[in-house]
């Protein structure tokens, strides 16, 4: 009956000590976190991204706090184990959370690249029918839904406050990290200096881009056997794990709750990570 509780005890007694070190230290905790979230969250804003820091903040602790929780019912380690963990679990709350933001910015700035060879093609058939560049801004914002709209209205907004419609292009091609914006803005501005046929220019860079578009698309089909080669090899000690957990509760109990189990298998996710990151360097094919 005592053993029943001794894991419950392990459990409380981790949990107070660690509530009692976080309330002791939080007001600091939250000035540093929020400054840093405040850095990612003007990043993300200037990509169109709208989160404010202390949501940001709020979903950083739910999310450390989960994962320590489940670590804690899973693994049941000792009280000064179960401290340690907690930055542990802190640290790696935030790079996921990290990697979910950046992976919401590379999933906009996709879409907006998906839709780059059609505004500038508009652009061009604006400059041949004699419009100016501003006018023809106002026709890709009226002509095409966001992400472009946004960010063009965004370059328009800027010119209307004083900024040259050049430095608003350059500023766009800041946001919007990409060689195809980075190629617009320099032509744009080139053009402004040495004169020429823009409309033009702008159609040939339309052309050159989807050339590159439809090379990465190649090269994508061309790896695609590759890249689930390295999903299954990533998945596979996943799930294999979790069978011989689910079947062996001998081989379970050595995993989970001795100290040989958890070098083991904190060398197996080293050993995963290293994997992951080896193979997605390998099928990386810039174009």
């Amino acid at each position: 009956m005592v053993t029943t509780f001794i894991p419950i005890a392990i459990f409380v007694g981790a949990a107070a000590s660690a509530a009692l070190a976080f309330y002791t230290f939080w007001a600091a905790l939250q000035r540093g976190a929020l400054e840093r979230f405040g850095r990612v969250s003007q990043t993300l804003d200037t990509v169109g991204v709208r989160a404010k820091s202390d949501d940001m903040l709020i979903t950083w602790v739910t999310i450390a706090a989960a994962l320590w929780i489940a670590l804690l019912l899973i693994f049941k380690p000792p009280v000064v184990v179960g401290l340690l963990l907690l930055p542990l679990t802190a640290a790696a709350a935030a790079g996921l959370y990290y990697l979910a933001l950046r992976m919401r910015v590379s999933a906009r700035t996709e879409a907006f690249l998906n839709q780059f060879e059609t505004v500038l093609r508009l652009m061009g058939s604006g400059l041949r029918s004699g419009l100016g560049l501003q006018q023809t801004l106002n026709l890709v914002i009226d002509e095409t839904p966001d992400p472009a709209r946004f960010e063009f209205a965004r370059v328009l907004g800027q010119t209307n406050i004083g900024v040259s419609v050049y430095d608003a292009l350059d500023d766009l091609a800041n946001r919007v990290k990409a060689n195809e914006t980075l190629m617009m803005a320099r032509v744009v501005r080139v053009n402004s200096q040495t004169g020429g046929d823009l409309a033009r220019t702008l159609e040939q860079l339309a052309n050159t881009i989807k050339e590159r578009r439809r090379m990465r698309r190649k090269v994508k089909s061309l790896t695609a056997e590759g890249r689930a080669g390295a999903i299954v090899l990533g998945a596979l000690p996943v799930f294999l794990g979790g069978f011989v957990v689910m079947t062996q509760p001998a081989m379970s109990h050595g995993l989970l709750y001795t100290s040989t189990g958890h070098v083991v298998l904190l060398i197996v996710l080293v050993l995963e990570a290293l994997g992951i990151v080896s193979l997605n360097r390998i099928l990386q094919v810039n174009v």
